[in-house]
């Protein structure tokens, strides 16, 4: 006589790979959830490089700022500060031309969940003076 032969998979077994099977779905969720907030994270520091961008752009273009600190706000999320200041002596070059040289550090801060993120940004930037040139008045004679 031959034994009795079973078809498929036993309790034990189907049990095994239910558990196995949750496990992994549990860390691929974890995985994805790090993920989307990563992703959230890097779209905000990517804003953030945006708005500072074409601050930066603006800056020495429209409005001429003084050195010092200036202040202000993007939009509701988003604030900066930037300090203008002339470097050191010994970080400028000489030139023909007559330039100004202008160091820009700009922070870009907002709130994300009770916690204030902030992205930092410097440069320098050149500035050409306009030569003074002394005033000349033009008298036009009556002579035709």
């Amino acid at each position: 006589m031959r034994g009795a032969r079973s078809e498929g998979f036993s309790l034990l077994e189907t049990l095994a790979a239910l558990v196995l099977l949750a496990l992994c779905f549990g860390a691929l969720m974890r995985a994805t959830g790090s993920s989307v907030a990563l992703n959230a994270r890097a779209a905000d520091y990517t804003q953030a490089s945006l708005w500072a961008n074409g601050l930066l752009d603006r800056t020495f273009v429209a409005d001429f700022p003084s050195e010092g600190v200036h202040t202000g706000r993007f939009d509701d999320t988003y604030r900066w500060t930037m300090k203008v200041s002339t470097p050191a002596d010994t970080a400028t070059v000489a030139t023909l031309a007559p330039m100004h040289l202008y160091r820009i550090e700009l922070t870009v801060e907002w709130d994300v969940g009770g916690r204030t993120l902030s992205s930092r940004f410097e440069t320098l930037r050149t500035v050409s003076e306009k030569p003074r040139v002394p005033k000349v008045s033009v008298y036009a004679s009556g002579d035709s």
